[in-house]
């Protein structure tokens, strides 16, 4: 039987924003590298890219579209929101925190498209998963999968952004919140197009920390599978210069040592903003993320 306590345990180290004390000894667990490894996929697939239409009013200058395209034999949902006009803009994909879907960052999103960026918000596969595991391993296995389909839905976002012909395909930003900032860690390092992420509210705990919390026999096996999708070892891999870090210092749901366990794992050249802010920030933290993707996605209009 599966314990409760594992249970938890396993469930935060993939659809929470992370716990756990900071840990800096030994060397990072071995995993394949990103880009060749466990978020490889067939970029040829069929995206199955269905437009419902604009669902919002038209006195809007921004246009909503219901849209949804597949990832890995799953169907993903978005709002696609367009600045008015045919010239190729930059664009940013938007992912939400734990339990959330396509609205929740909608507002942050149409804020950023009335700065002429395209945006795009989606539901990451994590939020419909259901647990189905009647063994720890079976557990484990599960985390780990949908750890990677979170980051392969954001791929194939990336690829359905490129094929529109409203979007510059060089000028392509990532924008997470809270679990959604965890799975912009791996991200980070798995998908090169993107060419500027922000964090927001980003966190985790070291794979050792979940390994003391579970029996001695599973540890080789969590050792693998959540090491093979840890945030802290993929962030430090992602391109220098590349990653935008925003945190609460006021943060009551991801502890502070989880949120350096991330800062501390970045990049030389990452930029890392603190603010008198819950979990959730504020509207100074999205302003400066605005600001911060309008220099990195050169040739946009975003800062007036």
């Amino acid at each position: 039987m599966l314990r409760p306590r594992l249970v938890a345990v396993l469930v935060l180290a993939v659809v929470a924003p992370g716990c756990g004390r900071s840990s800096r000894s030994g060397a990072p667990p071995r995993v394949p590298e990103a880009r060749g490894g466990v978020f490889s996929y067939d970029a040829s697939a069929p995206l199955d890219y269905v437009d419902r239409g604009r669902v919002n009013t038209r006195d809007s200058a921004l246009a909503v579209h219901d849209v949804s395209f597949e990832s890995g034999g799953r169907r993903i949902d978005g709002y696609l929101v367009l600045p008015p006009g045919p010239r190729r803009r930059p664009a940013v994909v938007f992912v939400h925190g734990a339990g959330g879907d396509r609205t929740e960052l909608l507002p942050e999103a149409g804020r950023l498209a009335a700065r002429d960026v395209v945006t795009l918000t989606i539901t990451a596969p994590s939020t419909t998963v259901r647990i189905s595991a009647t063994t720890p391993s079976q557990l484990l296995a599960q985390t780990r999968a949908v750890a990677i389909s979170d980051v392969l839905a954001v791929r194939r976002a990336v690829d359905l952004l490129r094929s529109l012909p409203v979007v510059d395909p060089r000028r392509i930003g990532y924008l997470g919140w809270s679990a959604g900032a965890r799975t912009g860690a791996l991200v980070a390092a798995a998908e090169p197009r993107l060419r500027a992420l922000v964090l927001l509210s980003a966190g985790a705990a070291p794979v050792s920390a979940y390994a003391a919390a579970a029996p001695p026999s599973l540890r080789p096996q969590i050792r693998h599978d959540l090491g093979s999708v840890d945030p802290i070892h993929y962030l430090a891999r992602a391109r220098p210069g590349s990653v935008l870090l925003e945190d609460g210092r006021r943060d009551a749901i991801v502890p502070r040592a989880a949120l350096l366990n991330l800062v501390h794992a970045a990049p030389r050249g990452t930029m890392v903003r603190w603010y008198d802010a819950p979990h959730a920030l504020d509207r100074a933290a999205y302003r400066d993320a605005f600001a911060w993707l309008a220099r990195k996605l050169e040739g946009s209009r975003l800062v007036r």
